[in-house]
Parts: C-alpha cells; sequence; structure tokens
C-alpha cells in the first residue's frame, strides 16, 4: 500500500489499526504521528463507537460534521475501512491487509478476535513476522485477564482514583480517559520497541500492555513507597503539609500558585522575594526540620501574605531569584497559553480542529495533520492497493462485507 501521508522516522511502516474507543486508537494515532501508514478496520455500516458517543461528563462532544469530538482527537493520520470481519466474505480482504502490513494494534476482547480470526495464531500464521500489539485492561494472565476493562474501571482497580484523591475516605473519578491515554501511549512506545527488535533480528514480537499496567508505572514512586514500606505516600492535605515550601497557595486575584521551594538555598531567597524577610530570624523556621515542625504555622502565614496580590505578581518575582514555582494552570487556559503555543504543544488538524500534539518532539519532523476520516472513506483505495478489480470490489459491497 501506499498513501501520500506525511514523512517521518516510521515512513514505510504499515499498521492495521483494529481497535475501539481510546487505547488502541490512539497508539496507532501516534504511530502515524510518526509517519506510518496507518490503515483502520472498522465495522461496516457502524464504525467504530466512539464515532457516535455524543456526551461525556455532560459534555457535548458532537462536531458540525455529526462526528464526536472523541472519535477525532483519537484518529488522525489514518485511512479508514468499513470490513465486516464477520463475514466470510471479508476475510481474504482482512488476510491480503495483514500479509503487506508491519503491525496489528488491537484492544479487542480475545474472545472477539478468535471469532474474525484476528488472534495472534491466526495473523502470525499469515504474517509470521507482524509485530502484533494488544492493549489489554487487567493484562494478560491472572482471574480477571478476560473480563471487560474500560477506563473508569482501569482507573479503579489500580488505585488511581484513591492516588488523586485528597482523602483516603472517598476516591475521585478524574475525567479525560486518562487510563485508557497512558496505556494506548504505552503500546505505541512498545511497538516502537518491537520494530527495533524486528529490524535486528528479523522477528515478529508479541506486544502488550493493559490499563493496569501503565497505571501502576504512572504510580511508580507511591507504589513503590508502598510495596516496599508498607504504607503509600498520604493524601496532600494543603492546610497540613509535610513541606510548607511544597504546597499550593490561592493568591490576591482568585489565582493559585504550586511552590516548590525544595532547595535550602530556595528558603532566604523565598523569603526575600515575596517580601517577609522577618522570617529568617524566625526561631520555627531556621532549620528545614523546623519548617517542617511548623509547617501549618508557617502555611497560615503564606496563605495571609499570598492573598494580598495576584498570582502572577508573585510567580514573577520567586522566578527572578530562581525559585520553583508555577501558576496553577486551569486546563481551558492552556488552549491559549504562550508557553504551550510557542513549543507547538497543540496542534491544528487539516479541517481548522486543534488537538494535543504527539508527548515527544523530533527535530526536524513535522507530524501529519490529517483530521479523522469519515466512515468507510478510504475503502475503495485500500482494496485497489490490495489489487482488488472493480468488480471483485462491488461484490464485496454488494454482500455487506464492505462499506
Amino acid at each position: 500500500m501506499t498513501d501520500s501521508r506525511s514523512e517521518g522516522p516510521l515512513t514505510g511502516v504499515r499498521v492495521i489499526d483494529l481497535s475501539i474507543w481510546i487505547q488502541g486508537p490512539l497508539a496507532a494515532s501516534l504511530l502515524g504521528d510518526l509517519g506510518a501508514d496507518v490503515v483502520k478496520v472498522e465495522k461496516a455500516g457502524g464504525g467504530d463507537y466512539s464515532r457516535h458517543l455524543t456526551s461525556v461528563f455532560g459534555v457535548d462532544l458532537r462536531r458540525s460534521d455529526a462526528s464526536g469530538l472523541l472519535w477525532t482527537v483519537c484518529n488522525r493520520n489514518k485511512r479508514t475501512i468499513a470490513l465486516d470481519l464477520r463475514r466470510p466474505e471479508a476475510r481474504p480482504v482482512f488476510a491480503k491487509l495483514i500479509e503487506g502490513a508491519d503491525v496489528l494494534v488491537t484492544n479487542l476482547h480475545p474472545e472477539a478476535l478468535v471469532e474474525m480470526g484476528a488472534d495472534e495464531a491466526a495473523v502470525r500464521a499469515i504474517n509470521p513476522t507482524i509485530v502484533y500489539a494488544r492493549g489489554a485492561g487487567f493484562g494478560e494472565a491472572g482471574p480477571l485477564a478476560n473480563d471487560p476493562c474500560q477506563d473508569t474501571v482501569g482507573m479503579a482497580y489500580s488505585g488511581l482514583m484513591f492516588t488523586c484523591s485528597q482523602s483516603q475516605d472517598a476516591p475521585y473519578y478524574p475525567p479525560g480517559a486518562l487510563s485508557d491515554v497512558v496505556s494506548g501511549t504505552m503500546v505505541a512506545f512498545g511497538v516502537l520497541a518491537a520494530l527495533a527488535e524486528r529490524t535486528r533480528t528479523g522477528k515478529g514480537q508479541y506486544v502488550s500492555t493493559s490499563q493496569l499496567q501503565a497505571l501502576l508505572w504512572l504510580q511508580m514512586l507511591n507504589l513503590g513507597v508502598a510495596a516496599n514500606l508498607g504504607t503509600p505516600f498520604p493524601a496532600n492535605d494543603r492546610t497540613q503539609p509535610g513541606n510548607a515550601l511544597m504546597n499550593t497557595y490561592p493568591c490576591g486575584d482568585g489565582g493559585w500558585l504550586a511552590l516548590a521551594a525544595i532547595m535550602p538555598a530556595h528558603w532566604p531567597l523565598l523569603c526575600e522575594a515575596v517580601g517577609l524577610p522577618a522570617l529568617l530570624d524566625d526561631p520555627r523556621f531556621a532549620a528545614p526540620a523546623d519548617r517542617a515542625a511548623n509547617a501549618a504555622a508557617l502555611v497560615a502565614i503564606f496563605e495571609r501574605h499570598f492573598a494580598t496580590a495576584p498570582a502572577g505578581r508573585w510567580v514573577e518575582r520567586m522566578r527572578e531569584r530562581g525559585i520553583w514555582v508555577a501558576p496553577v494552570n486551569r486546563v481551558a487556559e492552556l488552549a491559549t497559553d504562550e508557553q504551550v503555543l510557542a513549543n507547538g504543544y497543540l496542534t491544528r488538524m487539516d479541517d481548522g480542529s486543534q488537538a494535543v500534539a504527539a508527548p515527544f518532539t523530533l527535530r526536524g519532523h513535522t507530524p501529519g495533520r490529517h483530521v479523522a476520516a469519515e466512515h468507510g472513506v478510504d475503502s475503495e483505495q485500500v482494496l485497489t492497493e490490495l489489487g482488488l478489480d472493480a468488480d471483485a470490489i462491488l461484490k464485496l459491497k454488494t454482500s455487506g462485507a464492505v462499506w
């Protein structure tokens, strides 16, 4: 197959995306960002479920073209073929796709993959050197290996909901499909490693990650402490922190700042920067141990003081002296943030919509900006590239195997 996508480090690599929702599609999109020719195989007629998701957490996701925003942000830089793999007529087409592919990405349930002839054994029988990558929920082994799982369930089981909570009495459910995003990114990471290994050995590889595995990695320090010391880090109470110099504070304009003045040299610089030089002579705060023992008192002083001016003023003064500090941004503010835009961390797609760029930058490589494709729009092109003539394509469409 050939495609006129932007060139990149994965130019010439062909990826078959047989996945749904967010985890798998996001992984394949990252490979597409790097120049791979990604062909998404969708169920004929309906397509990926995310195409039709109209709202999440009460937010309307519908676009003017009736497709869901969730579909759009997770399926850029791909072509799409509408193929019903449960129809026997579609199996030879899928086999041709696999024959010419370097990678297959999926997050479908093992039983569904067997039913469609897309499990690892069936795929490797067609193409022994393919990289077969699967994103799972709870992992490849264990009593929950075949249990259904999605983002909510993954965050709950992994402990992330309590990690994100201010209290150990009640979990907090962070929005934004964090489990899918992290695990999908790790699928793409594994694919890159497998492709490097195949270049070295000539052998195919099986790549797997799960929402549980990826979120444990995200919490590696917390889990490491729990596994070795028997207790995780406690929930952060900003009014009673272990270190008042590593905390968040409300400011006079309603904004917040996050302070991380953890180096020994930061303490005098901080007191001078914010106009509290008297604290340097206060015995309660003379040494790090004193400041830790009297953290609540220091928090109260900072809160009264920071409330007298806007967050931006405090941040500027502290940064001038090399103190680690930042405003606590709201997500909506980042869409117009000067630092975000200067680095191209938001990218504009070819239909004018905006999307978060890949989580890394390769100097000299500009990822493609092809918006997610309409359902089955590339079916004929892909089938023609596979060697099917017009009559064969018409028969597939008539049978319902292809849209």
